[in-house]
């Protein structure tokens, strides 16, 4: 996060109340109110009552109430994107970050990649053309939400919300519901935005989303490939 969107963290908690404020704003969800915080240390909210989501019993509704959240964060268009409280780079800048950072993680994580995987990223990193930019959680799990009678009630963790593409989001959503809730996704998630075309990112974003380890898979053949849920 900090090598691809300049997020400075954990130093950026400091200045975490802007994105709390943000949010508030534009989501149907509560959000926790803010009390104080301290770059390095600690962010301190009001107690929201609600669930942990339990994946077992995630319903339509669930399913349907994400979708609204995401479609109204969605609809929230810069040309600029990095972090969410002072986006500051350009569309050209997208593809030189993100193959600066995939090549970063590599060199971390070598043993464990295929080169030929690495390359053929690479190669369409260079073909990469992202218009607009919007709020977006790379590391986007139910685990950050509160639910309430089979809806999501609450986001709760906002540290690592930025501005970015939401074709990015959207290969994350792929691993996080199966093919019934990824329609049921789509159908409310247009009532706001359209769905994107995920054919020239899914590779290198998902290969991106793996060295990040964002839902602790270790194996990069079946974390590639994993079916696809939208176009």
């Amino acid at each position: 996060m900090n090598s691809l969107f300049n997020l400075n963290f954990p130093a950026s908690l400091g200045d975490i109340s802007h994105v709390y404020y943000y949010i508030s704003n534009i989501s149907f969800l509560n959000i926790p109110p803010f009390i104080a915080a301290a770059e390095r240390e600690y962010v301190l909210t009001r107690w929201l009552s609600g669930n942990d989501v339990d994946v077992s019993v995630i319903t339509d509704s669930t399913i349907n109430s994400l979708a609204k959240h995401l479609g109204l964060l969605h609809q929230l268009q810069r040309q600029q994107w990095g972090c969410l409280q002072q986006p500051e780079y350009t569309e050209k800048d997208w593809p030189l970050r993100l193959k600066t950072t995939l090549q970063f993680l590599m060199r971390q994580q070598a043993d464990n990649i295929d080169p030929a995987v690495l390359h053929q990223a690479l190669g369409q990193i260079e073909k990469l053309s992202e218009k607009l930019f919007v709020p977006i959680m790379p590391d986007l799990r139910w685990d950050q939400f509160l639910i309430q009678q089979d809806n999501l009630s609450a986001l709760v963790d906002l540290d690592a919300i930025v501005y970015g593409p939401k074709t990015l989001e959207f290969v994350l959503l792929e691993y996080l519901l199966d093919q019934k809730q990824a329609e049921i996704f789509a159908v409310e998630y247009m009532n706001h935005q359209t769905i994107p075309d995920l054919t020239a990112v899914r590779l290198p974003y998902r290969l991106l989303l793996f060295l990040m380890n964002v839902l602790g898979e270790m194996d990069l053949d079946s974390w590639l490939n994993h079916p696809k849920r939208f176009n």
